[in-house]
């Protein structure tokens, strides 16, 4: 699912819940508001749980070598955070009986 069909299907959800028509800005501006507090707070090393849904979590990279073909120089990534959602072990049990 791309962004747009994410921001479309967000709309058509809170019209249905709340009877209320956002423009397609409005919605974007919401999700990427929601999603900017999800990476602060993990960013703070916190950890996110929704209830039978998942988790957000820090995870630590560790540096990597890479070589390229071509040239056969061998570089180092450095070592980086990123965010990490783990899913719950009963959202896969609902996602396997659909």
């Amino acid at each position: 699912m791309n962004t747009r069909e994410f921001v479309t299907y967000y709309r058509r959800l809170r019209k249905e819940r709340d009877n209320e028509e956002l423009t397609f800005q409005e919605a974007r501006e919401e999700i990427e508001s929601f999603f900017d507090l999800i990476g602060d707070i993990v960013a703070m090393n916190e950890e996110i749980k929704f209830k039978n849904k998942g988790n957000f979590i820090l995870q630590k990279r560790k540096k990597r070598r890479i070589g390229s073909i071509d040239t056969k120089e061998i570089k180092e990534i450095d070592p980086k955070d990123t965010i990490k959602f783990v899913q719950s072990k009963a959202l896969e049990k609902e996602e396997n009986k659909n």
